[in-house]
C-alpha cells in the first residue's frame, strides 16, 4: 500500500526513482477495469479466448485427419452452423434481457461445451452436421451478450475502453494457446487434435463456472418492453438508420474475413510474395491489436466520436486495399514488404471499426433492452462474416488489382456515410429510436 508520506514535496525529492517506478507499474495497471466485477469478467474473457485459440489452431486438422472430412464438407457444415447462428442470435439477445445476461452466458458456454465435448466421437459428415449446427445454433448470440456484462461490469470507466480491454485481453489469450497448439501439433501426433478440442470444452465450462461468482448490477427493468410485449421486436428492425449503421458495421467488418481468407489467398496466388508473410502479416496485426487496442479506444464513447472512429477504419481499409492491389504486380522483395506495411492499415481499420461499433451500438442501445439491440446491430457484421470468404475470394481475389480497387471505394464511401447516420438517430425516452431533427 502507498505510503502517504510518499506524496510530501520532501519524500518526492528524494526519492525520484520510486516516484517514477511507481508512475511505471500505474501506467502498466492503469488500463484494469476498476470494479471488481470488472476484473473477475476479464477473468472468463481470457479463459473463453484461451481454450478457443487451441481449437483454432487444430480445427481444420481435426476435422480433415481425424473425423476423416473433406474440405468441401468442412466448408458447408460450418457454413449450415453459421446461417443457423445468425436467426438464433437475435431470440437469444431478447431471451438475455428477460433472464439476465450473466445466466444467459453461463446457459451458452455449458451448451457449446457440451457440443465440444461431443466432437471427438463424430466419425461422419451427418453427425459432424448435427454437432455443428447445435454449437452453431448459439455461437453468434455469445459476442453481443459479452459487450452487455462488459457495459454491466465497466464500474466509472468508459463502456468502450471497456470492451477494448476485453479485446486486447482475448487476443492475448488467442495468441497463447495458439503458439502453444503450433509447437505441439510439430512435436505430437494426430491424437493432439482431439485434446485440443477437449481444452476448448474445458475452458468453456471453466468459464461458466467462473460466471457463477460474477456479482453485476441489475439494469434497469424493461417495464417498456413487458407492458408492450411487441415492441422490442420491431423499434430497432423498422428503424433504417439503425440497419443501415449495422450494415456499414458489416461492410467494415470485413477485416475479419480479409485477414483470415483474401489476404492468404491474395499472396499465395496473386503475388509473387515467400508465402511466409501470410503468417507475418498476421504477427503484425495480432502485436499491433494488442498494444493499440486501448488506446485507439478513446474518443468513441458517444455516437458522434464513434461515427469518427468508424470513418478513420474505413479510410484506413480503403488505404490497405490500395496497397494490397500494387503488390500484384511487383517483384517477390517489394510485395513482401508492401504487404506487410499494409498490414498496419488493416489492423488500424481493425481497431477503429470496433471501437466504432461499440460506441455506435452502446449509444443506441435502451439499457433495459442492451442485448437485444447489440444483437441486431451486431447482425451485420455477422451476416457478412458468413458472406465475406466466398464474396471476397470471387469478387475481389478473383477479379485481380482491380477488385481491390473496388474495395477500397466501397471502405471509403461506407466510412464516410457513418458520421452522418450516427448522428441522425437518437433514443427517446421509452427506448424509441427517433430523428434528431
Amino acid at each position: 500500500m502507498r505510503s502517504r508520506t510518499g506524496d510530501s514535496p520532501g519524500a518526492a525529492d528524494t526519492a525520484p526513482g520510486a516516484r517514477n517506478g511507481r508512475g511505471r507499474a500505474g501506467r502498466m495497471l492503469g488500463w484494469l477495469p476498476d470494479s471488481r466485477a470488472g476484473r473477475a469478467f476479464l477473468l472468463v474473457a481470457f479463459v473463453d479466448a484461451f481454450g478457443k485459440g487451441f481449437f483454432l489452431a487444430g480445427s481444420t486438422l481435426f476435422y480433415t485427419q481425424v473425423v476423416g472430412l473433406s474440405a468441401s464438407q468442412v466448408g458447408l457444415g460450418l457454413s449450415a452452423a453459421a446461417l443457423l447462428g445468425v436467426f438464433c442470435a437475435i431470440p437469444i439477445g431478447w431471451l438475455a434481457d428477460r433472464i439476465g445476461d450473466s445466466r444467459t452466458l453461463i446457459l451458452l458456454q455449458v451448451w457449446r461445451g457440451c457440443g465440444f465435448l461431443v466432437y471427438p466421437f463424430v466419425t461422419d459428415f451427418g453427425t459432424f452436421l448435427a454437432v455443428a449446427c447445435l454449437i452453431g445454433t448459439v455461437e453468434q448470440a455469445v459476442g453481443p451478450i459479452i459487450q452487455s456484462v462488459a457495459g454491466t461490469t465497466a464500474g466509472e470507466r468508459s463502456l468502450v475502453r471497456a470492451m477494448a480491454v476485453i479485446a486486447a485481453v482475448r487476443n492475448v489469450g488467442y495468441t497463447l494457446s495458439a503458439v502453444i497448439a503450433t509447437a505441439v501439433i510439430s512435436l505430437a501426433g494426430t491424437h493432439t487434435y482431439v485434446s485440443f478440442v477437449l481444452a476448448n470444452a474445458a475452458a468453456l465450462f471453466g468459464s461458466a463456472a467462473l460466471l457463477t461468482r460474477l456479482r453485476t448490477e441489475a439494469r434497469s427493468p424493461s417495464s417498456a418492453g413487458r407492458s408492450r410485449p411487441g415492441l422490442p421486436l420491431l423499434v430497432p428492425l423498422r428503424d433504417p438508420r439503425f440497419l443501415l449503421l449495422s450494415l456499414a458495421n458489416g461492410v467494415l467488418y470485413l477485416h475479419v474475413p480479409i485477414l483470415s481468407v483474401a489476404l492468404p489467398l491474395w499472396i499465395v496466388s496473386r503475388t509473387d510474395a515467400p508465402r511466409g508473410v501470410v503468417g507475418i502479416a498476421l504477427a503484425v496485426n495480432t502485436i499491433l491489436a494488442v498494444v493499440l487496442q486501448v488506446r485507439l479506444s478513446k474518443g468513441g464513447e458517444s455516437a458522434t466520436g464513434a461515427g469518427r472512429k468508424q470513418r478513420a477504419a474505413g479510410v484506413a481499409l480503403a488505404v490497405f486495399s490500395v496497397l494490397t492491389a500494387v503488390t500484384a504486380s511487383m517483384d517477390a522483395r517489394g510485395a513482401a514488404a508492401l504487404l506487410l506495411l499494409a498490414a498496419v492499415p488493416l489492423t488500424l481499420g481493425e481497431l477503429w471499426q470496433s471501437a466504432g461499433g461499440w460506441g455506435i451500438s452502446y449509444s443506441l442501445a435502451p439499457e433495459a433492452q442492451r442485448t437485444y439491440y447489440l444483437s441486431v446491430y451486431q447482425l451485420g457484421a455477422t451476416v457478412l462474416t458468413v458472406a465475406g470468404p466466398a464474396v471476397l475470394s470471387t469478387l475481389v481475389v478473383g477479379t485481380g488489382a482491380a477488385g481491390w480497387f473496388a474495395l477500397a471505394v466501397v471502405f471509403l464511401l461506407v466510412g464516410l456515410s457513418v458520421p452522418f447516420l450516427a448522428r441522425a438517430p437518437e433514443r427517446g425516452t421509452d427506448g424509441d429510436l427517433a430523428s434528431a431533427d
